[in-house]
């Protein structure tokens, strides 16, 4: 048993709770014997012993408790508290957190007559969630059959030349009733349906088709060959079918490998180490780049760059952003780029988002920067006139 949660030692015949009072917390037996009673004559309708939990119900739905507990010999209960399991809750899928509340409101109506009330503003707001998460489940697979998903790209920008580097391709579904859904809400339920490696594949396929057209708007440089990256997450990578698939993708293209850079945060990584080692491993052998997203954010990145194949450093843009006015955030940026620099990486800077945060990045010797002060995502077809600006703009070399 957790030593962390707290016990109660009662005597016999000792009341745990009655019917009515808050249910605001449950209980685990550690020794001894309780007995549940029920309905106006207090009828005895169980007799739990160590092991057993009770009081679940009311902790969950937050209704008065509709039972009294007495225990029949000395015992030890352990208390477990609402605001654990809340937090709890509030991580777990929105489908499984509406259902859970639809059971217990049919177990209320059921057992003690009355329909549950409490909290209903949450349960609103889980029940639209819920109907929300089947929804896009239900169609995403849809989707992907009926080109519904498109990519965008938001350009890469050297800042040594002030020229087009690159890509990083980003998916987007344009939903028929919901309007565009961003790969935040949807690449999780991917993973959790098994379609993450056909959205994969998807997007894989489309970068490679548009590298065609969108590599001859790029401004290559001696040291910053042109690139496009996308993203993998880690089922994908912890396929080892996926070193496989990348290559005959690329070969039916005709791309050079050298020009797709792979993305992964430290997360995925952490799924599977030996897999994604050996999987990455691949990748790099065929010339393909290798990027740490994210860097600066997780635990163990500096592990990864001795172990692992990265070739790249995405400094995350909650340092960048905040280069200006935290000058822990600027250390960390500068101690970055320094570390790269040393190993021979490249690194590309995040959430630019103006002129000031570009020229201090430029200052600290950053290779790429990435963000809304360049461009925003775009589809394939509005680069040429993207560039056409930035270039009368001043911002890109002509």
């Amino acid at each position: 048993m957790n030593d962390s949660l707290p016990r109660e030692q009662l005597a016999p015949a000792e009341t745990v709770f009655g019917i009515g009072e808050p249910g605001d917390s449950a209980y685990v037996i550690e020794s001894g014997r309780v007995e549940i009673l029920a309905g106006p004559a207090q009828d005895r309708i169980a007799v739990l012993c160590a092991g057993d939990l009770f009081g679940e119900v009311a902790l969950l739905d937050q209704q008065p408790r509709t039972a009294t507990v007495r225990t029949l010999e000395p015992t030890t209960l352990v208390r477990i508290e609402r605001s654990h399991v809340n937090e709890l809750l509030k991580r777990s899928d929105p489908v499984i957190r509406h259902l859970m509340t639809l059971l217990l409101e049919r177990f209320r109506s059921t057992h003690s007559g009355h329909v549950l009330a409490a909290d209903a503003p949450h349960v609103a707001l889980d029940q639209v969630e819920a109907l929300r998460t089947l929804t896009l489940t239900r169609d995403l697979s849809f989707a992907l059959d009926n080109e519904q998903l498109e990519l965008f790209y938001q350009p890469l920008v050297g800042f040594a030349e002030h020229n087009l580097v690159g890509f990083e391709a980003l998916v987007r579904w344009r939903h028929p009733t919901l309007g565009m859904i961003m790969p935040m809400e949807f690449i999780g339920l991917a993973e959790k349906t098994g379609l993450v490696h056909r959205l994969g594949i998807w997007v894989l396929d489309h970068a490679i088709d548009a590298w065609a057209q969108l590599r001859l708007l790029c401004q290559p440089s001696t040291d910053l060959p042109p690139f496009v990256s996308v993203n993998l997450s880690a089922a994908e990578l912890g396929d080892p079918k996926i070193v496989d698939t990348i290559r005959h993708a690329l070969e039916r293209k005709g791309m050079l490998p050298q020009e797709l850079k792979i993305e992964l945060t430290e997360t995925v990584i952490i799924e599977d180490r030996a897999t994604v080692g050996e999987v990455l491993e691949k990748l790099s052998a065929l010339g393909i780049a290798i990027a740490l997203d994210d860097f600066g954010t997780g635990y163990a990145g500096l592990d990864y760059l001795k172990s692992l194949p990265i070739s790249c450093l995405k400094i995350d843009k909650t340092f960048v952003q905040e280069m200006a006015t935290s000058l822990r955030s600027h250390e960390i940026v500068q101690s970055s780029i320094n570390l790269a620099w040393s190993i021979g990486l490249s690194t590309i800077a995040e959430g630019v988002e103006d002129e000031d945060t570009a020229r201090r990045l430029n200052d600290l010797g950053c290779n790429i920067a990435q963000g809304y002060y360049f461009a925003r995502p775009m589809p394939a077809s509005a680069v040429a006139a993207w560039l056409k600006q930035a270039q009368a703009e001043g911002r890109l070399r002509s």
